[in-house]
């Protein structure tokens, strides 16, 4: 539960992510405020449901029949199509690995965007503070990098991917209150236009989702090492 709360429905560095992706929709067209939100809000949305179903599938689907996920990377993929022919039909099986291959694709196109963009920036602000003219120097060579990197790891745990899923999933849990404060701490920020600050309706959301947050982190603490 705590492994799948640390992705579901997106990580929450996909806040940054998309404020790095507004600024560079910006040097394209213009975009509003209203948009942003939009945008936004659709994208988590839409997440949020994807995520409801995938459980449903596991819980629904391959609970109560005595299999379980192959720890193999390639095993994994094969049950994954297995699941949703069973539900759909042979007939649609193709058509599953083909959406699933492109789902895999596009995450992995954001994953390293997002990556790569917020360590640029990162970078930028904490050391080398780069002039736009180079942006795109640094930018590319660390899109390269983190995609070497992560075709290493994923070569290295080939064989325990439900391992290694577990535990960076648990990981991004554990500290994603961490980034929620920071997230909070910058919409409520006197450096924020007064119009764009957390309302009080906000504030109150925010500090049930800290108390959710923590009370779920320490709990599973104590069941974990104590």
């Amino acid at each position: 539960l705590i492994a799948m709360m640390g992705w579901m429905p997106a990580p929450i560095e996909v806040s940054s992510w998309n404020s790095l992706w507004v600024l560079e929709k910006r040097k394209c067209q213009r975009v509003s405020g209203k948009q942003i939100l939009f945008d936004f809000n659709f994208g988590y949305a839409t997440t949020a449901i994807l995520a409801i179903v995938f459980l449903a599938l596991g819980a629904l689907v391959m609970h109560g029949t005595g299999d379980s996920f192959s720890p193999s990377a390639t095993e994994f993929s094969k049950q994954l199509v297995e699941l949703y022919t069973n539900v759909i039909g042979n007939t649609g099986k193709w058509l599953i690995g083909l959406v699933a291959l492109f789902c895999i694709f596009s995450t992995t196109i954001t994953v390293i965007d997002g990556y790569s963009r917020s360590l640029e920036l990162g970078i930028n602000l904490l050391k080398f503070n780069l002039d736009s003219t180079k942006y795109y120097q640094i930018l590319n060579p660390i899109m390269i990098l983190t995609a070497i990197i992560a075709l290493i790891l994923i070569t290295f745990f080939r064989g325990s991917l439900l391992s290694l899923l577990e535990f960076v999933m648990t990981l991004a849990f554990m500290t994603t209150i961490i980034f929620a404060w920071l997230n909070y701490r910058l919409m409520t920020s006197k450096q924020l236009p007064e119009e764009y600050r957390f309302g009080k309706k906000l504030k109150f959301l925010s500090w049930c989702g800290f108390l959710f947050l923590a009370i779920f982190a320490v709990t599973f603490i104590i069941w974990k090492f104590l």
